[in-house]
C-alpha cells in the first residue's frame, strides 16, 4: 500500500503519515513534505524516488510523470495491473493533497504564476476520477476519520467505504474547481487579454 503526500498546508499530515506507517504503508511525498515528515523522524520517501526521475525545471515538475499519474489512475483490471507490472509502475492507493497557497492580487505576474499549483491538482482530480481505487485526500479535517477507518480494516484501503471516497472525490473536486476561479481570477485582475 503506497500513499501520496504532497501538502501546503501540513495541519494533521504528521499524525497521518505516522499512522500510514503503523499500518504497514509506504509514504512517498514531495520535498517541503518529505522535509517535514523526514525531519520528524518519520520514513519517508522523496517524490523522485517513486517518479523515476528527479524534480525537473526548477521545481515545476514534480509529481506529472508515468509513474506517479499512471499509479494513481490504474484501475484493478487485469490490463491496467498486467501495464503497471510490464513497466514498473507501483499502485498509489492514498493522495492527500492541497494546492499552494495563492499570493494577494496585485503582484506581478512572474510571481504569482509560479505559485499556481499544477501537479497538486493533477494527482488530486486523478484520485478524485479514480476514487474507487485511490482515496482522495484534500482536507487536513479528514485525515484522522480516514487513518481511523483504515487501523479498523486492519490498514487495508478497501477499509474506506465507496460511499465516504465519493464524498472525499466530491470535496476535492469542488477545492480544486474554487481554486482553478481563484488562479483565473488572479489572471483578470492583471487586467490582461487573451
Amino acid at each position: 500500500m503506497l500513499a501520496v503526500l504532497a501538502v501546503s498546508d501540513k495541519r494533521n499530515i504528521e499524525p497521518l503519515a505516522a499512522g500510514l506507517v503503523r499500518l504497514g504503508w509506504r509514504v512517498a511525498a514531495t520535498e517541503g513534505t518529505y522535509r517535514l515528515l523526514r525531519d520528524a523522524g518519520h520514513p519517508v520517501e522523496g517524490i523522485a524516488d517513486l517518479a523515476g526521475v528527479p524534480t525537473l525545471l526548477g521545481g515545476r515538475v514534480k509529481t506529472l510523470t508515468v509513474s506517479v499519474m499512471g499509479g494513481i489512475l490504474a484501475r484493478e483490471t487485469e490490463s491496467d495491473l498486467r501495464e503497471m507490472a510490464e513497466h514498473g509502475i507501483p499502485r498509489i492507493d492514498l493522495v492527500c493533497n492541497n494546492y499552494y497557497l495563492l499570493p494577494e492580487p496585485g503582484q506581478e505576474p512572474a510571481a504569482f504564476r509560479e505559485k499556481v499549483d499544477v501537479g497538486g491538482p493533477a494527482m488530486l482530480r486523478g484520485a478524485a476520477k479514480n476514487f474507487e481505487h485511490v482515496i482522495p485526500l484534500s482536507d487536513p479535517d479528514d485525515y484522522d476519520e480516514v487513518l481511523k477507518l483504515l487501523e479498523e480494516g486492519g490498514g487495508s484501503p478497501s477499509a474506506v467505504p465507496v460511499e465516504c471516497r465519493l464524498a472525499l472525490a466530491e470535496k476535492a473536486f469542488r477545492i480544486s474547481s474554487a481554486y482553478d476561479a481563484s488562479v483565473a481570477e488572479l489572471f483578470g485582475a492583471r487586467g490582461g487579454r487573451p
